[in-house]
């Protein structure tokens, strides 16, 4: 599902799932340069305006070292439930894929709409 190449990080964006270098060093208890270097490799956050951007997601992720949950983020996967169970517990909302809202237009058209 990645759709450029690039890691799927902070994509979409919200500004609930980022936190500055920073906020980052303090949650996970090591230096801003860590913290740094850890986005850099291991695709942690993004740069926007020249900043680092870190999801709060991924950095959990590598944190408590889920390598499978962090390559489906990676790969633009926010439905799987062991993805959504990081949002749900970094206190992340999660935004409903396009395709869920369509589908469900189309069964609210077609009376068939499911609790």
């Amino acid at each position: 599902m990645i759709l450029d190449g690039a890691p799927q990080v902070l994509k979409p964006y919200h500004a609930a799932e980022a936190l500055t270098a920073c906020q980052a060093a303090e949650l996970a208890k090591r230096s801003v340069r860590t913290i740094r270097e850890w986005a850099a490799r291991f695709d942690l956050g993004r740069r926007i305006g020249g900043a680092w951007a870190i999801s709060k997601v991924a950095l959990q992720m590598h944190l408590e070292g889920n390598r499978e949950a962090l390559a489906l983020y990676h790969a633009g996967n926010r439905n799987s439930p062991i993805v959504t169970a990081y949002f749900e517990r970094c206190g992340v909302p999660l935004r409903r894929q396009r395709f869920d809202v369509q589908e469900e237009a189309l069964s609210e058209l077609n009376g068939s709409s499911q609790p």
